[in-house]
């Protein structure tokens, strides 16, 4: 993939070389403005975990170049990554290995520790020459200046195994118009090879001399070569032995301190991973938001090392971030703390911490006068009072939406956090946002857990109550069917009797008129009569057992109709009676629902020409269908109510209680009813019974 100007490319280590070199050499150069220069931090510098860009390399060695006077400064500080003085990166890497030859044949390995902008190889040409290609990624422009460092860092890989300055020639070169950079090194033989040869030189003169004094028996004392011979064998030997224990002692020493920094480096690792494994072992043992909270900061606490810490999160309005745990705060401070507002919107400076939430975004400070003019001056304030120097913020997300934030700081640390520190408190506030996540879809379900269950008793008082008032109106309505049917009945039959009296007796003495009201009296004292032996039985219907039993609803269709036609028998009327109709139910209701339904049917078809009129069942559903007036469906919730009427009375008689007994006679056997119809286009009413075979 092709890299910008922008893309991190080169380790930080090796520009931590360049500010030893100028602290050592160029003492009055203002690192702080070199750095601020190229966009770097001097943080970001001391993380060995941090990477630069070439357009921030560019611009630090232009202002290097600028401030030292010196073109040759990238060589040299290429040459002081590997000294003694400087103890830079590559001293105690390569200290490590046999010799410079074998550094350069691992070069395919060791580059990529300290760039990403090239691929370097290495080919022996010779006893004492070796051929380094450098190859660029796609798009990576590097500077002249680079290539002089780089050629430093060479010379380096030397000078730490007491070898003179090698002998490189750059013999292609990308800035010269070639496709690589290729370098030829040679060079000669160490200090500590050469006084190895000449001690074994010397040794050969000695052999040589004793020989000869041998075989000259008749000399006694030994000539000026033996002589010579021997002091130069002693001489050597020593120069040799100190040499060889210099580099020795050198060698350990650095693999000392690299084997110290190597196991600091475990045992943060270690105390990483455990804090990792104590957060989700924390995750899958605590189910309480504030639980988890308090436990995750003992763990940033105990084994991360971390001074102090807060975790602030959403609140319920959703308004803002609230504090909701925190580490390493006496109880003044973590009041204090807690006072402190972080509203989401509605403010000119949002602050670090609110920037952090919305953006998903982890921020380094590494020093709270970079965020003077960004932070709330009250909450800078506090920041100030506390000791904060420099602190980390990361955003707590789980499944995309931010959640709230963690925020740590060390007070008592040297130098300030890290990018590494970063890069763990960024790995590990995702974990939270899923407990955080976890637990607050937790306490939801609880919530809602209990709103239901309280709901539920609730309602299940109320229908008890309802009941209880519903039954005791149901027992009400029958005490009053049965008073009035039975206690209105005698008065009733005195009034419509002694009318039949009067018209008999004195019907000749009155007028038409008279004799017109007294019959109107007597028609309604009957009807009356009528209707509460209607009441009578509707009350009948509720407290009788049914007898369930097959019974054949096209028989009984066919006789109540043959009934009805007897009333009218010039009417002309078309039935369609379903043969085989076979149900389980109780005859006496059944012959009342069929004799008001088809009695319905009957009368309010009678003003058509023809009266259609059918009976059937279709997939369990029996029906009664008419050509009538129909009724309009927006009122068939009236249906069956008692002594309501969907019809005016004096075109159709009645006393509106037929529906509601069907409704109730259906019922009590297990059924039920319902009707559909259009006005002037006849109805239809369904109703369901167990079949005749049903067991």
């Amino acid at each position: 993939m092709p890299t910008s100007p922008d893309t991190p490319l080169y380790n930080s280590r090796i520009f931590d070389s360049y500010l030893k070199l100028l602290r050592k050499r160029y003492p009055d150069v203002d690192t702080h403005a070199l750095l601020a220069y190229a966009g770097m931090k001097q943080h970001e510098v001391s993380d060995p975990g941090h990477w630069f860009s070439q357009r921030q390399v560019n611009r630090f060695h232009e202002k290097l170049v600028q401030v030292t006077g010196d073109p040759g400064i990238a060589r040299e500080a290429g040459r002081y990554a590997a000294s003694s003085d400087a103890l830079g990166p590559l001293r105690s890497f390569f200290l490590g290995m046999v010799g410079p030859e074998y550094i350069f044949h691992l070069i395919n390995k060791i580059a990529p520790r300290f760039t990403r902008s090239s691929r370097c190889s290495a080919r022996k040409t010779g006893p004492r020459e070796i051929e380094l290609t450098v190859t660029y990624n796609e798009g990576v422009q590097e500077n002249p200046r680079q290539c002089e460092n780089r050629i430093g860092f060479f010379e380096a890989a030397f000078l730490l195994f007491d070898h003179d300055f090698p002998e490189i020639e750059h013999t292609e070169c990308v800035f010269k118009g070639g496709e690589v950079c290729r370098y030829v090194i040679r060079w000669r033989r160490s200090a500590g090879y050469r006084l190895l040869m000449a001690q074994r030189i010397c040794s050969a003169v000695l052999i040589v001399g004793l020989v000869t004094d041998w075989v000259r028996s008749g000399h006694t004392l030994m000539g000026p070569v033996l002589f010579l011979g021997l002091a130069g064998y002693f001489g050597f030997t020593l120069l040799a032995r100190n040499a060889e224990r210099k580099a020795l002692l050198s060698s350990l020493t650095s693999m000392r301190a690299t084997s110290e920094r190597l196991l600091s480096q475990v045992q943060d690792n270690f105390d990483r991973a455990l804090a990792i494994n104590e957060i989700g072992r924390v995750i899958s043992t605590r189910t309480e938001l504030d639980d988890i909270l308090s436990s995750v900061n003992q763990v940033l606490h105990k084994r991360l090392g971390y001074g102090r810490g807060i975790v602030v999160l959403l609140d319920p309005e959703r308004n803002s971030l609230v504090l909701r745990g925190c580490f390493g705060l006496g109880a003044e401070d973590e009041e204090r703390v807690r006072r402190v507002e972080l509203p989401l919107a509605g403010t000119a400076t949002p602050g670090v911490m609110v920037t952090c939430f919305h953006t998903q975004q982890p921020v380094l400070v590494s020093d709270i006068e970079e965020i003077r003019t960004l932070a709330v001056p009250e909450n800078y304030a506090l920041i100030t009072a506390l000791g904060v120097r420099s602190f980390i913020c990361a955003p707590i997300v789980c499944e995309g939406e931010s959640l709230g934030v963690l925020a740590v700081d060390d007070a008592s640390r040297e130098g300030g956090l890290l990018q590494s520190d970063l890069n763990l408190i960024q790995g590990i506030a995702p974990v939270i946002g899923i407990s955080v996540r976890n637990a607050m879809r937790l306490a939801n379900e609880r919530r809602l857990s209990d709103q239901l269950r309280k709901a539920s008793e609730q309602l299940e008082r109320r229908v008890s109550e309802r009941t209880s008032e519903l039954s005791q109106a149901y027992a009400e309505l029958e005490f009053l069917y049965d008073s009035v049917s039975h206690d209105l009945r005698t008065p009733l039959r005195v009034i419509y009797g002694y009318g039949e009296l009067l018209l008999e007796g004195y019907g000749d003495r009155l007028d038409a008129s008279a004799r017109e009201y007294l019959a109107n009296i007597i028609s309604g004292g009957e009807r009356m009569e009528e209707t509460l032996d209607r009441m009578l039985d509707f009350s009948e219907v509720k407290s009788a057992l049914p007898d369930l039993q097959p019974v054949d609803l096209s028989l009984l269709a066919r006789r109540i109709l043959a009934d009805l036609r007897i009333t009218d028998p010039d009417r002309e009327v078309t039935l369609e009676i379903e043969d085989g109709v076979l149900v389980t139910g109780d005859e006496r209701l059944l012959t009342g629902v069929m004799e008001n339904l088809l009695g319905n049917a009957w009368k309010y078809s009678a003003h058509k020409g023809r009266t259609r009129i059918a009976f059937g069942r279709n997939d369990g559903v029996c029906y009664v269908r008419d050509n009538g007036d129909g009724f309009d469906m927006a009122q068939a919730g009236k249906l069956f109510m008692p002594f309501q009427r969907l019809h005016d009375g004096n075109h159709f008689a009645g006393h509106g209680l037929g529906l509601s007994m069907v409704r109730r006679m259906l019922e009590r056997m297990g059924g039920k009813v319902w009707g559909e119809g259009r006005p002037g286009d006849g109805a239809t009413f369904y109703f369901t019974l167990p079949p005749g075979d049903a067991p």
